[in-house]
């Protein structure tokens, strides 16, 4: 899915017919296609209308979502809330990479919503295990699924300050992402450290810019979670 082209006619009918597949996953992009959020009077029936008023970009980015959730499974606790932020923080992370114009828009989206798979794995696995780091956790589970590097290093690094970490773009888009998610969905106080803004090349009225947006984009994580 993720080679699909974003503007490319044929990609558009492929991602349709491959959404068309999955009958709850189908269900799903139309409930969101005739959502309040896109104001569409006429009412959309078919997942080819629902590419076009969605966006094949968004869409894409949603469906992947939607299908890494479900193939993980829901074993554990509080597996609703874990894949809302993860979510929140995969579209802020695209979102992220947008305005700071960086090329893998899309796989960007992909580490923010694997961020934190070692969580998961902890606490469906190991829950009496406190000592042990997700991010490590989170990095051995990609490089055994065979993730790319770059995925792999913002599993890895999404929390770290060091330099020779920020300096990897993806993985100060992914820390800035993961802040903007606790932000806007989680409803939590924090702050984004001046040094990610640098390295990811945002200032911070561009940072509170995203955080709004994706509070304005809530329906779409819910309606695709639900």
């Amino acid at each position: 899915m993720l080679s699909l082209a974003d503007d490319d006619e044929s990609g558009a009918e492929k991602l349709a017919e491959i959404i068309s597949s999955d009958q709850a996953l189908a269900v799903k992009v139309l409930s969101l296609a005739n959502s309040a959020y896109y104001g569409h009077r006429a009412k959309i029936g078919t997942i080819r209308h629902a590419v076009i008023v969605i966006g094949m970009n968004m869409l894409k980015q949603l469906s992947l979502g939607v299908i890494v959730c479900g193939t993980l499974g829901k074993r554990g606790r509080n597996r609703t809330e874990f894949w809302k932020h993860s979510f929140g923080t995969a579209m802020a992370s695209s979102m992220i990479a947008q305005k700071t114009m960086m090329a893998e828009t899309d796989l960007c989206f992909m580490a923010g919503l694997l961020h934190d798979v070692g969580r998961m794995i902890i606490d469906a696995y190991f829950p009496e295990d406190p000592e042990m780091d997700h991010t490590e956790i989170g990095a051995w589970m990609a490089e055994r699924w065979q993730l790319p590097p770059k995925l792999v290093m913002a599993i890895a690094h999404h929390h770290s300050l060091a330099p020779e970490h920020l300096s990897e773009r993806i993985v100060s888009c992914v820390h800035a992402a993961n802040v903007c998610a606790k932000l806007a969905l989680d409803h939590k106080t924090t702050e984004v450290a001046p040094e990610v803004l640098r390295a990811v090349g945002l200032n911070q009225a561009k940072f509170l810019e995203a955080v709004a947006d994706l509070k304005n984009r809530r329906i779409e994580i819910d309606r695709f979670l639900t």
